[in-house]
């Protein structure tokens, strides 16, 4: 479970954050929405120990980690995948995923990588595990990221607009892909939405944040069918 309390934080004297506070649910798919600017990128980055925390407390199962460094917080089982991806171009699908794995023993990566590879067939098959990151579609790339994260045996995974520039049909395959990670894997999952709609009905509870603060926090399907956020919201993510 992941709370955040009163948390002000931002870049140096450049405050993003006011007094955000956050409870999600454990098992729980979160969604977050909110205009271009909003804080999203920034209330995952201050999660994850990369920015400056004014005041405040993030607790992580029970443990407060504000202020750790990053390293820590991933080892505590935290993976942030940001908007695109962290994987290597020039090296192979497998090398890539080798290296998502760094926190494994090394004898226990090869079958973390074949458990992985199950939750995504087009990866592991022989043309693809051998191809360079920099050869693959957006899509795959996007899968591959997922992928990547999924190697560090993640209790939760921050997952900053994972479906940003893509196509329709290929965005539906990725929240396919994470609606099927959260079902077989268990992981929490916290998202920021580029495509508001689809991803609240994905979504089990959704927060908006505007300006830097929490404006709304309820049952995703129910702020889907709220017709005022939908005006003065939606129409941004398209």
């Amino acid at each position: 479970m992941l709370e955040l309390k009163n948390i002000n934080a931002g870049y140096g004297r450049h405050q993003v954050l006011f007094d955000v506070s956050m409870r999600m649910k454990k098992g729980s798919i979160t969604i977050i929405i909110g205009p271009n600017g909003a804080g999203k990128t920034t209330l995952f980055r201050t999660i994850m120990g990369l920015t400056n925390i004014y005041s405040g407390e993030i607790i992580f199962n029970g443990q407060t980690i504000t202020g750790m460094q990053t390293n820590k917080i991933v080892r505590l089982g935290i993976c942030y995948v940001p908007q695109r991806g962290s994987f290597f171009e020039k090296l192979t699908v497998k090398e890539n995923l080798l290296l998502g794995g760094y926190l494994l023993e090394r004898d226990e990566r090869e079958a973390r990588m074949e458990e992985v590879l199950t939750l995504f067939p087009v990866l592991a098959r022989r043309d693809y595990i051998n191809r360079k990151a920099s050869r693959l579609s957006g899509g795959e790339r996007r899968m591959l990221a997922l992928a990547m994260g999924l190697m560090k045996k993640p209790k939760l995974m921050l997952l900053d607009e994972p479906t940003e520039g893509l196509m329709p049909k290929l965005t539906m395959e990725v929240y396919d892909k994470i609606k099927k990670i959260h079902e077989e894997t268990g992981v929490q999952t916290v998202m920021t939405a580029e495509k508001a709609e689809l991803s609240l009905e994905l979504g089990d509870e959704a927060f908006l944040l505007v300006s830097g603060q929490i404006r709304d926090n309820r049952d995703a399907k129910e702020m889907l069918k709220d017709p005022r956020l939908k005006e003065k919201y939606f129409g941004v993510y398209g």
